[in-house]
């Protein structure tokens, strides 16, 4: 012999020796698969064959599925496994989206979301499974264009025909009714979130045109609308005069309809006459004196003005308030602590500029000017262009005079720049020559 037979050889050798008598079969093991089992028409012996059954959700690992035993009791090829089966990529669905993956095992759900302009249609599921037999549960249609609702302008429309329904993307262009402006933007589009944009606009209530002046104009010319709060302002050709109010402007009274809130000016030829005001003055000097045109009025020295120092010219061509006039300045009777006016001007109210009055103290009295002249028997004063007096003369007691006197010769003698000591020299003078006064005071009592 060339050599031994080994122990499977030999094995594989007396079962095909003893096959033909009937007397022994191979028989093949049931193998112990998970999530599957083999089977067979025959039972598990040399030369039968058997099918791998995986449970539901589960695939055989390779390419066969089928076995053969063999002679040495061993099946051929070796018996697959059942692993977790998976479906293929799920289906498309129009306008939507799912998430991305690799694989996609038995179980593995999965949900759609709609794209940007796109809503999940009411009371359908967006999801779907992957199912036993591999493949996906049905999908229905999910996705329905974005609508939005439908704009409501009232007093006004729409500058297309109307729809039944706006959806994501559609633009609406409107118009408003006669009478009406809007107010916001004309147009606006449907977008990914239902609504319009920008926001849908409202007709308010406008103004007629503002009325036309003649030989005039205003500011509103070439406008269209005119809503509630506009202003417009007027203006007359050269030469005229604005009569009125300069503006206008749209407005309620009722809350309701809107009407301009005063009638339009008026442009006329208006000039007031030249004011006169003699022994007076006018500021600016001018020529002419044309509607609204203010002035400034003063007298001259001596004069006063009676009635208002500005007027203005009105639309009926006279001044308001009246033009003034310049009066002369006079001063108002004087009078001075027991003192009077001599006669016969005594018995006037009032004097003229520049006109003096002579005074005289009453018994036991003489006048004094606090020592800058001698005192005397009579004082004057004369009136001041400016309706005032000049200084007014005193009255005093004859017994007081010689007292102001020393005052006023002592003071005057330490202003003239005297040595001081003859200054102490001459006050302690003074306090004797006033406890003299005193003394005498107090034995006259």
């Amino acid at each position: 012999m060339p050599g031994l037979l080994g122990l499977g050889q030999l094995l594989a050798l007396v079962i095909l020796v003893l096959q033909p008598t009937g007397t022994l079969e191979a028989q093949c093991p049931i193998p112990s698969i998970a999530n599957g089992q083999l089977r067979s028409a025959e039972n598990f012996t040399y030369g039968s064959t058997a099918t791998l059954e995986c449970d539901p959700g589960f695939t055989a690992l390779g390419t066969s599925t089928t076995a053969r035993c063999t002679f040495n009791g061993r099946w051929y090829p070796r018996v697959p496994s059942c692993v977790p089966g998976q479906c293929s990529h799920p289906p498309a669905v129009e306008h939507a989206d799912v998430q991305h993956r690799h694989e996609f095992l038995v179980g593995t759900t999965l949900t759609y979301s709609c794209r940007v302009g796109f809503s999940l249609i009411p009371g359908v599921s967006p999801a779907t499974t992957c199912l036993q037999n591999f493949t996906w549960s049905s999908v229905p249609r999910l996705c329905q264009k974005v609508q939005c609702p439908t704009p409501v302008i009232p007093h006004g429309r729409e500058a297309s025909p109307r729809r039944e329904g706006y959806t994501f993307g559609q633009q609406v262009e409107f118009r408003c009714d006669h009478g009406y402006v809007l107010m916001g933007s004309e147009r606006v589009q449907c977008l990914s979130d239902g609504m319009w944009r920008p926001p849908v606009p409202y007709c308010d209530r406008v103004c007629d045109a503002p009325p036309k002046i003649t030989n005039g104009q205003h500011s509103g010319m070439g406008v269209k609308q005119f809503p509630y709060g506009s202003e417009v302002k007027y203006s007359c050709s050269e030469g005229l005069s604005l009569i009125g109010d300069e503006s206008i402007h749209c407005t309620s009274e009722d809350g309701e309809n809107l009407a301009w809130s005063r009638p339009a000016p008026e442009c006329r030829v208006v000039r007031c006459p030249r004011p006169v005001v003699e022994r007076g003055r006018m500021t600016p000097q001018r020529f002419t004196f044309p509607y609204g045109l203010l002035l400034h009025f003063s007298c001259d020295e001596g004069f006063r003005l009676r009635g208002a120092a500005q007027s203005r010219c009105r639309a009926d061509g006279t001044w308001d308030p009246p033009v003034p006039t310049c009066q002369p300045v006079v001063c108002p009777q004087p009078r001075i602590p027991y003192g009077r006016l001599k006669s016969p001007l005594g018995g006037r109210k009032w004097y003229q500029t520049n006109e003096t009055v002579t005074f005289e103290c009453l018994h036991g009295y003489q006048f004094s000017d606090n020592g800058m002249m001698p005192l005397g028997d009579t004082g004057t004063t004369t009136c001041l262009p400016d309706g005032s007096w000049t200084p007014l003369p005193k009255c005093i007691e004859e017994g007081d005079a010689d007292v102001c006197q020393e005052v006023h010769y002592t003071k005057a003698t330490f202003e003239c720049g005297v040595p001081v000591e003859e200054v102490k020299t001459l006050m302690e003078i003074q306090k004797l020559f006033l406890e003299i006064k005193k003394l005498e005071l107090e034995l006259k009592n």
